[in-house]
Order: C-alpha cells, then sequence, then structure tokens
C-alpha cells in the first residue's frame, strides 16, 4: 500500500508501521512498530518519524536503521 508521510495528508486506515520507503530509493526501518490510528498524518524529522494526531498531539518514533537501495 502507498501512503503519503507528508505531514499533511491524513492515514486513510489503521496501520502497524515497521519500515517504509520515504522515496524510491531510501528505506526506514523504525525501532519499533507504531500503530498509526485513521487521520494521523506522518512525517519524516531528523532520524525518526513524527506521528500527529488529529487532536495535535505528536508522537516521536526513532528510527532504527536506514539505506539506500541499490537498483540495477
Amino acid at each position: 500500500m502507498r501512503i503519503d508521510f507528508d505531514g499533511l495528508t491524513p492515514v486513510p486506515r489503521m496501520l502497524l508501521l515497521s519500515e517504509f520507503q520515504l522515496n524510491s530509493g531510501f528505506q526506514v526501518v523504525l525501532d519499533r512498530s507504531a500503530f498509526v490510528m485513521v487521520g494521523d498524518r506522518v512525517s519524516p524529522e531528523g532520524g525518526a518519524v513524527v506521528v500527529t494526531r488529529p487532536t495535535g498531539e505528536l508522537r516521536r518514533h526513532p528510527a532504527g536503521n536506514s539505506h539506500w537501495i541499490c537498483r540495477r
């Protein structure tokens, strides 16, 4: 499933987020999986992922690893 992690677009369904592609060639793996609820907005920030709830509450989830994906 492709989800926009731009900090503006609400997530359309509940997700268990453990890793994602920030762009077409960069993979991010979280230290621990995080539940993302419907309506939450997700954005990468430094070495973490920030989830903004509809109430304005922020939750920060540190990235454990990130790497470029080499494609031939």
